[in-house]
């Protein structure tokens, strides 16, 4: 027969074991709502030292998903008289050299510029950026609020929002597999990966907060994202998105590892998000580390790439070309393969 003093032995040894488990992990609940109208709850490993093993920021379009289907609705609503003007495929060429310029404040003006005060110049987004955003220029400071350029840009932005939201509910009513076709398959198994080594993710756009909402919802990025930084929380390019995405996880209760960083997408300013993270709170955090990741379709993409991720000097950064994956008979990523080389490598 077991004594109360054993008894009582048993039952600290369990409440222990109990609070160490606690100390392992940790479980939140996503921000973001998923095509049931639930909030995922993501469970998160912690180490020893009482945090994730790494904290990773994605980005979205062309990282995630393709969304050219999506964004050529959008602009025969949003600039249905520049469509009729140079025809769908002509004006989406013109729109997508914008996406590299880091914020939608940046693309809008330039839209309007060029199709409204007739800047045909600022078609080159090399020319628009050195003419009109470099320092000193009108569009130096059109990311911060209270800039004249960045308010009338906020408008023509909550236009784009209402318009880009209610495109991918009519787009994901009207087939529920929409969605399921614009996945980039090897990330999406990426991310399985991560969730399964309860690695917590969050996303990362340059996009305003209604849209992206509703490409997490449908798309499935709810279930593995714990929140999302977009352009409407946060003006700045996606270092800013890394801060501001790191405060509201702090807010929720997880340990932030920040000796273990990754940013991820399609550009420089994805792949190189948390070197410019330690730029900007090198003296709040000089223990801030990690990695990048720029991910590709193409060897033509890799050298454009290369060329733009030359400054950066102070985290490692790797290419991820997703075309070069591997697949197992069902057509599923394989990861774990003997040609890993082939399609991720350090630059």
């Amino acid at each position: 027969m077991i004594n109360s003093s054993e008894k009582l032995n048993t039952l600290n040894t369990v409440m222990d074991n109990n609070l160490i488990e606690e100390k392992k992990f940790i479980s939140i609940q996503s921000n973001l709502e998923n095509a049931e109208g639930k909030h995922e709850i993501i469970k998160i490993k912690l180490g020893e030292d009482g945090k994730p093993r790494a904290l990773v920021f994605e980005d979205i379009d062309k990282t995630l998903l393709h969304l050219e289907p999506t964004y050529k609705e959008i602009r025969k609503k949003m600039w249905p008289e520049a469509v009729a003007r140079d025809g769908l495929e002509e004006f989406s060429k013109v729109h997508l050299d914008g996406f590299r310029l880091g914020t939608m404040w940046r693309e809008l003006y330039r839209i309007y510029g060029i199709y409204s005060l007739g800047k045909e110049e600022w078609k080159d987004a090399n020319i628009y950026q050195k003419d009109f955003l470099a320092k000193g220029k009108e569009g130096e400071h059109i990311d911060k609020p209270g800039d004249e350029y960045h308010e009338f840009s906020n408008g023509l932005l909550e236009k784009f929002d209402e318009i880009a939201s209610k495109t991918v509910e009519e787009q994901a009513k009207e087939n529920p597999h929409f969605f399921d076709d614009a996945k980039i398959g090897p990330m999406y198994k990426f991310n399985t990966i991560l969730k399964r080594l309860q690695i917590p993710i969050v996303g990362m756009t340059a996009n305003p907060r209604k849209f992206a909402e509703a490409l997490c919802k449908y798309s499935g990025l709810a279930e593995v994202f714990i929140v999302c930084a977009t352009d409407t929380d946060v003006p700045g390019t996606k270092e800013y998105k890394v801060k501001w995405s790191i405060e509201d996880l702090e807010k929720k209760g997880l340990p932030i590892p920040y000796s273990a960083l990754m940013g991820v997408g399609d550009s420089d300013k994805d792949a190189g998000s948390v070197s410019r993270y330690k730029e900007l709170v090198k003296n709040e955090h000089p223990d801030v580390d990690g990695s990048g990741v720029i991910v590709i379709a193409n060897d033509e993409e890799l050298e454009d790439a290369v060329e733009k991720l030359k400054g950066i000097k102070n985290i490692k950064i790797h290419s991820f070309n997703y075309n070069k994956v591997p697949v197992d008979k069902n057509g599923d990523a394989e990861f774990f393969s003997k040609d890993r080389g082939q399609y991720y490598q350090e630059l």
